[in-house]
């Protein structure tokens, strides 16, 4: 479980960085000054952001978490049976990462507006049920019981955040059209790639076992999968490769 959960904090610290140091002070700026149009914008940017990192990740994690965490870390005490049970949890946890990305978005809505008991209320409601869950499954499914209760309480905290700040902020809480437009292409584009991705291997699994081309097999593997996102999401209006460039540009 501690090992699972390195592999997907990657993708999540990056998320949860970039969102946090950027969205927070542009919301708390233009909620101050009125402007709720460019904070839904900022607000449904930044939630594109979070499913284009997060999306693919999680169908490389679902699709492909054995040979990862093989050439990752089997050597040394760590075996097949270790492998195939960390691979296990990883895909787990995959399962929520696009969850725990979204709530880096959604929160800064409630601290934009100085409001810190609304988003405490709802953790502990999914603290709660992560705790139910763990223990409650943990007869039947054993010790995977914690990544799936901290899977499924991370939707339901996307869920609470999402709906109470409905509920309380109107309009300038809500993702717009094209949030939803490209939200839809990223997913299809993420399970294409993870279904390529998962075929690969079944193909070439000897290569992830040699110990002169492991690495450069997983290597080959990542970079497959970036082309055929990146390539397919250009070509379907998922994203825009040149709206990358004009962010970066501002932004230095």
């Amino acid at each position: 479980l501690f090992i699972a959960d390195r592999l997907y904090q990657l993708p999540l610290g990056v998320v949860g960085i970039a969102v946090g140091i950027v969205l927070l002070p542009d919301l708390t700026r233009r909620l101050r000054a009125g402007d709720d149009t460019g904070a839904r914008e900022g607000l449904s940017r930044a939630g594109e952001f979070s499913l284009l990192l997060t999306l693919p990740s999680a169908a490389a994690f679902i699709a492909v978490p054995v040979p990862l965490v093989s050439v990752l870390y089997e050597r040394g005490a760590t075996g097949p049976e270790d492998v195939a049970a960390i691979a296990l949890a990883v895909a787990i946890y995959g399962a929520g990462l696009p969850a725990f990305g979204l709530q880096k978005v959604l929160q800064p809505l409630y601290f934009a507006r100085q409001d810190t008991r609304t988003p405490f209320y709802y953790a502990l409601v999914a603290m709660i049920l992560n705790a139910v869950l763990a223990i409650g499954l943990k007869p039947r499914v054993g010790w995977v019981s914690p990544a799936i209760a901290a899977s499924t309480a991370g939707w339901a905290m996307v869920a609470l955040l999402w709906m109470g700040a409905g509920r309380r902020m109107g309009d300038v809480a809500r993702f717009d059209a094209r949030f939803f437009r490209r939200g839809w292409r990223i997913l299809a584009v993420s399970l294409l790639m993870g279904a390529v991705l998962y075929a690969g291997p079944q193909q070439l699994a000897w290569l992830f076992y040699l110990p002169s081309w492991r690495y450069l097999a997983l290597l080959g593997l990542i970079l497959t999968g970036a082309v055929i996102y990146f390539g397919v999401g250009q070509a379907v209006g998922a994203f825009r490769l040149a709206e990358f460039k004009k962010a970066r540009r501002r932004n230095r």
